[in-house]
């Protein structure tokens, strides 16, 4: 009867080691998943921020251009970073300018569309609009 005790015992404690490696494989899981998810979201938020930078750049570039000579067409596309920028810039009318400033990174497009007022002696930027997506 001891010998047959002993060994049900010996089976509830496997049990219990198996029920409790189990709920720690489960844990463990649950943990891998939100560090993969949040891992995922810094990327994007560099990506974005990268992006982002750019694209100012690629705009203060082309509004510096426009300070000193208002006839400048834009910036052709260079490197920066890992990725490229470029900038157009258009006649609307006497003293008013479009410039469109873009970033590209990976597969990724950020782009600038701004209306630009030179009739004050400098660049004055009188409407802006951003936008960022997959390119």
């Amino acid at each position: 009867m001891v010998a047959g005790r002993k060994s049900a015992e010996r089976g509830a404690a496997l049990l219990v080691a198996i029920v409790a490696l189990a709920v720690v494989a489960a844990s463990v899981m649950t943990v891998a998943t939100v560090v993969e998810s949040r891992i995922a979201a810094f990327r994007m938020s560099e990506r974005d921020l990268r992006l982002d930078a750019m694209v100012d750049g690629a705009m203060a570039e082309a509004l510096a251009q426009l300070s000193v000579d208002p006839d400048d067409s834009g910036v052709p596309p260079h490197q920066l970073d890992q990725g490229t920028v470029t900038s157009r810039i258009t006649r609307v009318a006497p003293g008013i300018r479009q410039v469109v400033a873009e970033a590209r990174l990976e597969s990724w497009v950020a782009t600038i569309d701004a209306r630009v007022d030179l009739r004050h002696g400098w660049p004055r930027v009188v409407r802006w609009n951003r936008r960022q997506g997959p390119g």
